[in-house]
């Protein structure tokens, strides 16, 4: 990571930070623990008939129909939200229903590891059809992007079912925060999804936990322009996302997630240890990243070295943001080989270009959002074919129609 700070990277997990989500997870507590049976009401009551006729058969298409009357360059506005007067009833149906998808498809809690693994390579026993991937870093609410982004997915998940190939869209965690639509980006988001339940796949960031998202603004606009009730609710679906994604293709591995590598760190000799990441056992499902195990809050927080040097650098440090480590190729490379990952795609770190390789380009960071922190950033993604996954595409998403 830089010594430089302009995107306010360091100390981002501050005592503040954390006091923020302590406390807000201290008042929420009851409205979590009564979530599951108030969503349940409000859909079965009469409410449902009198607001629209939303129900969890009909509230994807409403939605989807809802975001395209927009465009690049016709933005939803953060005041207006599709509803009006039940925006926050038809916004709760939504969650319920992306939550009991990612439960009873993507994610379900009989899962052993937050990992979601498929195999897209021939065998003696299995003949894969081929895929095509595309990554996406964070979007942080940056709608002007995502706007770009959905459109051409969907033409490209079309094509795939007229030749005869799979498409599969990451989009590797930190929807909200930092931007005035980022309700709106993560209701679109959910949307697409749901609309495209085998093509798309959300992973967890670090700003998709309780004390983040209440410190950096996504959870002040939610209180203040609808409810407690409705940022619980967020709160709630997001512990339920997957940390990690594992494409394993003809020529490796490919994973995917939002942070860093984890590693075991013995705190009283201070060495390290790489994990098995498809056996250890997590506890990552909470609200609050301070009930995480440290291994879950390393995913969502590690970084790379940037321009590590093995002959004057440690191979980890502690990290500058306040939580988690940064790592060097030594680290990496261990890990790589005791998990057989060939690359990896991960968010987490703003680079004005868009992407940044580290580790013999083995490591490499995307950054999706162009409208970020007043700054002019070159928002990208990534395209790869499962059958040649060390040529992969990078495309600029200003570039979309």
């Amino acid at each position: 990571m830089n010594n430089k700070d302009e995107f306010g990277e360091i100390d981002e997990y501050n005592d503040r930070t954390r006091k923020i989500g302590h406390e807000s997870y201290k008042s929420l507590q009851p409205t979590f623990i009564k979530i599951e049976e108030t969503q349940t009401q409000m859909i079965l009551d009469g409410k449902t008939q009198k607001l629209g006729e939303s129900t969890e058969s009909t509230i994807v298409e409403e939605f989807w129909e809802y975001y395209l009357q927009f465009s690049p360059s016709n933005l939803p506005n953060f005041t207006s939200y599709y509803g009006n007067e039940s925006a926050e009833l038809k916004m709760t149906i939504l969650i319920r229903v992306f939550q009991d998808f990612c439960l009873e498809r993507v994610y379900p809690p009989s899962f052993p590891v937050p990992i979601i693994q498929k195999a897209f390579k021939n065998s003696k026993n299995n003949s894969s059809h081929a895929a095509k991937f595309f990554f996406v870093g964070d979007t942080h609410g940056s709608m002007i992007d995502t706007m770009r982004l959905v459109p051409f997915f969907v033409k490209e998940i079309e094509k795939g079912i007229l030749n005869d190939y799979k498409v599969k869209i990451v989009f590797i965690g930190d929807f909200i925060d930092r931007n005035d639509l980022d309700i709106h980006n993560i209701l679109y988001l959910m949307t697409f999804n749901l609309r495209y339940p085998n093509n798309v796949l959300l992973l967890r960031g670090n700003h998709e936990e309780i004390s983040v998202c209440a410190h950096y603004g996504f959870g002040k606009k939610v209180v203040d322009r609808f409810s407690q009730m409705l940022f619980a609710s967020f709160c709630n679906l997001f512990k339920d996302l997957p940390l990690m994604a594992i494409y394993h293709c003809q020529q490796g591995s490919v994973l995917c997630l939002h942070g860093g590598i984890p590693i075991y760190v013995d705190e009283e000799t201070g060495k390290y240890k790489i994990l098995n990441i498809t056996t250890y056992q997590y506890d990552n499902r909470h609200v609050w990243l301070d009930d995480m195990d440290k291994i879950s809050q390393q995913i969502l927080w590690n970084d790379p070295i940037i321009n590590y040097d093995p002959e004057n650098m440690p191979p980890f440090f502690t990290s500058k943001r306040g939580m988690g480590y940064w790592f060097g190729e030594e680290v990496f490379d261990e890990f790589c080989e005791k998990n057989k990952i060939s690359l990896i795609f991960r968010g987490h770190q703003v680079f004005l270009d868009g992407i940044h390789k580290e580790f013999r380009q083995r490591f490499i960071t995307i950054f999706s959002a162009s409208d970020y922190a007043k700054k002019k950033i070159k928002a990208r993604f990534i395209e790869m074919n499962s059958d040649d996954i060390f040529n992969y595409k990078v495309h600029v998403i200003q570039d979309l129609p």
